[in-house]
């Protein structure tokens, strides 16, 4: 056994778990509008301190560790056996890119939503009317793409279960079945911690 996940990684895993799912609860609910605008600068801090914790965090965490070619994408789909990777497969690479990309989407664009009559989004008065309804449109629309891959991301995890990789155990205890010569380099997930406060301290100053 070896670890391979941080602190931190494991961390922002559950946190974004939580936030998504409290996200999804207060969602187009007036009275608990303040705990989702709340709760989107916290997922966007979190979001922010993934992506510089994929270029400065562990070598596990490093997308150029884990992100491959569409050709290495598709030869691994032809042949899953010629690949071997104890962070993410290339599907699940390019699952973790998708849903970053579409979470990004999400939090930006509420930032700029308005309902015209009880909610505006604290940039909102940045951009036009025009723009105010394509973004809150947008908002919307994209919203079910992400439960799309949310479900998906669920299904993977239970079918690897049943395959004998419990995905989920992993991301608790950060250890996994491998050789001791394929330990990756670790940084001390505090340091993401920390950074994940000044994030998001800046953006509550900022947006607050």
């Amino acid at each position: 056994m070896v670890k391979i996940w941080d602190g931190f990684i494991r961390g922002f895993h559950w946190l974004l778990v939580a936030c998504f799912a409290g996200l999804w609860y207060t969602g187009g609910k007036l009275e608990h509008i303040d705990v989702h605008e709340m709760l989107g600068i916290f997922l966007l801090a979190l979001l922010l301190t993934r992506i510089i914790w994929g270029f400065v965090g562990s070598h596990s965490a490093r997308f150029r560790h884990f992100l491959v070619s569409p050709a290495a994408t598709f030869r691994y789909m032809r042949e899953p056996s010629s690949f071997r990777q104890h962070t993410h497969n290339p599907m699940g690479a390019l699952s973790v890119l998708i849903m970053l990309l579409l979470l990004l989407i999400q939090v930006v664009t509420g930032l700029f939503t308005d309902d015209t009559i009880f909610y505006r989004g604290p940039l909102a008065h940045l951009v036009s009317s025009d723009m105010r309804s394509t973004l809150t449109s947008l908002h919307l629309l994209n919203f079910e793409f992400l439960k799309i891959i949310v479900g998906l991301h669920l299904l993977a995890i239970i079918a690897y279960r049943f395959f004998g990789q419990p995905l989920t155990k992993a991301m608790v205890t950060g250890m996994k079945q491998a050789e001791e010569s394929e330990q990756p380099k670790l940084v001390n997930g505090a340091w993401g911690y920390v950074l994940l406060a000044f994030i998001y301290a800046l953006l509550t100053w900022w947006l607050g």
